[in-house]
């Protein structure tokens, strides 16, 4: 009896075990951390809105043309990625590979790891697209007259708003 191992003669005889499964966590992870990186690059944007402006004497107007005493006040809607969703990216990889490590064969467990990749991927186009909308259809104008409700596209981004006087000339 030799201590020394004995080289197999195939190079598949010699693959690691599970090496399809360990390149396709690799692929998921390398496909998640470019769609959250595309995810926090396309989901910021930014709206503005003021009512009124500055007449010819250099004095305030409203909306409508009427000259008024105080600056009327001007709208700002950021756009920006949730953190909630970046939390949601990490869950669905970690329990892929929670149910890959319980798979009864690697075919499963391959199975698996292309259908997370694929609910990142859509999970972030559906988070782009939502936020975008959203943000584009936010009545801007009635913050600017004073009154206004704004619901964020929570958890797929999130829509700060500022509401400042308008500076003069």
């Amino acid at each position: 009896m030799t201590l020394l191992r004995t080289v197999p003669a195939s190079a598949d005889a010699a693959a690691l075990a599970g090496r399809a499964v360990i390149g396709r966590i690799r692929r998921v992870l390398m496909i998640s951390v470019v769609a959250v990186l595309g995810y926090a690059a396309l989901t910021r944007g930014s709206a503005g809105y003021c009512a009124g402006g500055v007449d010819s004497d250099g004095g305030f107007i409203d909306a409508s043309g009427q000259a008024v005493d105080e600056a009327p006040r001007c709208v700002q809607l950021t756009l920006g990625p949730s953190p909630v969703f970046f939390v949601g990216i990490a869950l669905i990889i970690l329990i892929a590979i929670g149910r890959v490590m319980k798979a009864s064969d690697e075919s499963t467990a391959l199975r698996t790891l292309d259908r997370a990749a694929l609910i990142v991927v859509a999970l972030v186009i559906v988070a782009i697209v939502v936020s975008w909308v959203w943000l584009r259809l936010v009545p801007i104008e009635d913050f600017a007259r004073g009154g206004g409700t704004i619901f964020s596209p929570f958890p797929f981004g999130f829509i700060d708003v500022d509401l400042v006087p308008m500076t003069g000339p």
